[in-house]
């Protein structure tokens, strides 16, 4: 007899914190937004999967790795455009079935969570889903319209707070190098991503997350083609590290219960704290590694 498979559309591609004990399931195919350095879902076409064969997939599940799951995170590059009623019901079945999960998450555009009522996001937080990872990229409204974000600024803070309010874990993620080597635009893009983590900032006591990728240039995407034509001038380590200090040294001194993490195969120097707490450690690490640049990761290193 062959034995049940869940439904995959590769390749499959899920935050590094998802890698080891979550169960991916499929709730979308591809994302519905096409940013100009997204290699991912570049060539997928989005569609969002039926309830029904969601939840056959949690059933699968449940046969493959009995209780073992603790962790679902649904897949593909924005699943929380779903409606509030398909999340919840997603939601409210994978801990019907799985005793042991303890959280859900998922992939979110600005645009998914701000166009959610608060209560409708309470309830999703209610149900289980209390987790979502979002591509802030940057604070910079140019940049983010360069790239084709199809957000701004206040859209992305605005977001973040109705998450804090909500109960759902706020887990945004930036990129360091997205402006080039100009000096003038990457000092943009430093000042104006610190000033939105600082409006960010809950109102209460509420841990959420930042981390920090650095830009890789992935073949076959809009941003190849802007490097090969010499429209963007990559950085060095050098400079990405000086647009890294810039952004830490403009986050806000009462920033507060923020983890950060710059620990991603793609960075060239690994850093992990808590903003503000950690701030001037975080600062101290940086200046170390760009006066030793030998303890920096090499390129060959560096990946997606």
């Amino acid at each position: 007899m062959t034995p049940p498979e869940l439904f995959y559309s590769e390749p499959v591609y899920r935050p590094p914190s998802e890698g080891k004990k979550s169960l991916l399931l499929t709730a979308t195919i591809g994302c519905s937004f096409k940013c100009t350095y997204c290699y991912p879902y570049k060539d997928k076409k989005f569609a969002i999967r039926d309830v029904f064969d969601i939840k056959k997939d949690i059933e699968t599940a449940k046969i493959l790795y009995k209780n073992q799951i603790e962790r679902i995170f649904l897949l593909d590059g924005n699943a929380f455009v779903m409606k509030p009623a398909d999340l919840i019901e997603i939601s409210e079945y994978g801990y019907k079935i799985h005793p042991n999960l303890q959280r859900i998450s998922a992939y979110a555009h600005a645009k998914d969570i701000n166009r959610k009522s608060d209560e409708d996001l309470r309830k999703i937080a209610q149900s289980g889903l209390n987790m979502v990872y979002v591509g802030i990229e940057t604070g910079d409204d140019i940049l983010l319209d360069r790239i084709k974000k199809r957000t701004n600024a206040e859209e992305l803070a605005k977001a973040a707070q109705k998450c804090h309010r909500a109960g759902i874990v706020f887990s945004g993620t930036i990129i360091l190098g997205l402006a080039g080597s100009n000096e003038q635009e990457s000092r943009r893009h430093a000042i104006k991503t610190a000033e939105l983590i600082n409006h960010m900032n809950p109102l209460s006591p509420t841990t959420w997350y930042i981390s920090a990728l650095t830009l890789m240039i992935p073949p076959g995407t809009p941003i190849e083609q802007e490097v090969l034509s010499h429209k963007l001038h990559p950085m060095s380590s050098f400079q990405i590290l000086e647009e890294l200090r810039m952004i830490i040294e403009n986050i806000s001194d009462d920033l507060n219960g923020c983890i950060f993490r710059a620990n991603h195969a793609s960075n060239y120097l690994p850093l992990k704290g808590i903003l503000s707490k950690d701030k001037q450690k975080l600062l101290t690490t940086i200046d170390q590694g760009i006066k030793n640049p030998q303890s920096l990761k090499p390129e060959y290193f560096r990946g997606l």
